[in-house]
């Protein structure tokens, strides 16, 4: 299931003491202020707690010759024993600890290491290999067109969630965006805020079958 930001937006601007008009038809219409304190509220629960949803996999196909490779825009998956979620002909790559000590040469690649933004194969591929990267995105959402972004801004952009979590998860957005936008902890709405933030959000980890069910961070 998709949500897009207009719903999002519009549901916020909905609020009892909300100041915004809740019937936006498209982005020229938004509020600047409600737009970056719904921004902050998907990222604050969203970047908290590793959801499954949050994990793609990113394909690369190696060229014959060519190590260094752009990383997905994620933090890259490990498992259980510490090792991280990058193949080729299934086969894991494991992290070269010292890259400086490496002799050049040609082959299928059986390890990595990570220079800036980059990632390095070893050996470099002789052929045409395609290998697969598990990772955990840090976009926020998609545009219409299936292009990740990190900042809801568009009328389209959407989120996509499991069926299951998208109210729970629309509560805890919402939630977490009236406090954002209430100045002080003294207003009459912070506490009740609050109270729903909280109950949606340990909703969201306790619903989502994600790694980690055991570690709930605070937001």
């Amino acid at each position: 299931m998709t949500l897009t930001f207009l719903d999002l937006y519009n549901t916020a601007a909905s609020q009892e003491w909300s100041m915004y008009d809740n019937d936006a038809a498209k982005k020229e219409e938004f509020e600047k202020s409600l737009v970056i304190d719904l921004n902050k509220a998907i990222a604050e629960i969203l970047y908290s707690y590793p959801f499954s949803f949050r994990e793609k996999t990113h394909i690369l196909f190696t060229v014959p010759k060519i190590k260094s490779y752009a990383l997905p825009k994620g933090i890259i998956l490990k498992d259980n024993k510490g090792a991280y979620s990058i193949k080729i002909n299934s086969k894991r790559l494991k992290l070269v600890s010292n890259p400086l000590s490496l002799e050049e040469k040609q082959g299928i690649p059986e390890g990595f290491y990570i220079r800036g933004s980059k990632l390095i194969l070893y050996p470099t591929p002789s052929e045409k290999f395609i290998a697969t990267i598990d990772y955990l995105t840090l976009a926020v959402g998609e545009t219409s067109n299936g292009e990740p972004v990190f900042s809801m801004q568009n009328d389209d952009d959407i989120i996509t969630i499991p069926a299951h979590l998208e109210e729970i998860f629309k509560n805890a957005v919402i939630s977490r965006t009236m406090l954002n936008s209430i100045s002080s902890e003294t207003d009459e709405n912070y506490s009740a805020y609050k109270k729903q933030s909280e109950i949606a959000y340990r909703q969201l980890i306790k619903y989502s079958k994600g790694v980690m069910a055991d570690k709930i961070l605070k937001i």
